[in-house]
């Protein structure tokens, strides 16, 4: 399973815990064009280069992993989307994925959505 397979299986499996989030908005790698929501985030899974492998005895025996998930708000969003962002960073820290970047919210020229990229790190044993 791909490292934005597996971090969508985990949001989508817990998503009564990610309120007001739902399964028909989380995406992994792109949205489709059928997306048409204009009042719901929409979260997008996708990954981005690993750290680095862990050896021992010259075999390979982990693997750092890492993925990013845009979190794209309507931009009139009234609910608080930090306590959104949060929510997903406590769930995939039970799990063991941890976020080390935060980029802050922006708000992109073209569709005028308000944006925001979470970085996460985890561990994948190899053997």
């Amino acid at each position: 399973m791909t490292p934005a397979a597996y971090v969508k299986e985990i949001l989508t499996d817990n998503i009564n815990i990610l309120e007001p989030l739902s399964v028909d908005h989380i995406y992994a790698f792109l949205i489709p064009q059928s997306e048409d929501t204009t009042a719901e985030p929409v979260l997008v899974v996708s990954e981005v280069p690993d750290y680095g492998f862990d050896y021992g005895n010259n075999i390979p025996i982990q693997n750092g992993k890492r993925i990013q998930i845009e979190f794209y708000y309507p931009k009139d969003y009234a609910e608080d989307m930090e306590a959104i962002e949060s929510a997903v960073e406590k769930l995939l820290l039970s799990k063991g994925i941890y976020c080390f970047s935060n980029a802050g919210h922006v708000i992109t020229p073209d569709s005028e959505n308000i944006i925001n990229t979470l970085k996460f790190n985890y561990i994948k044993e190899v053997i």
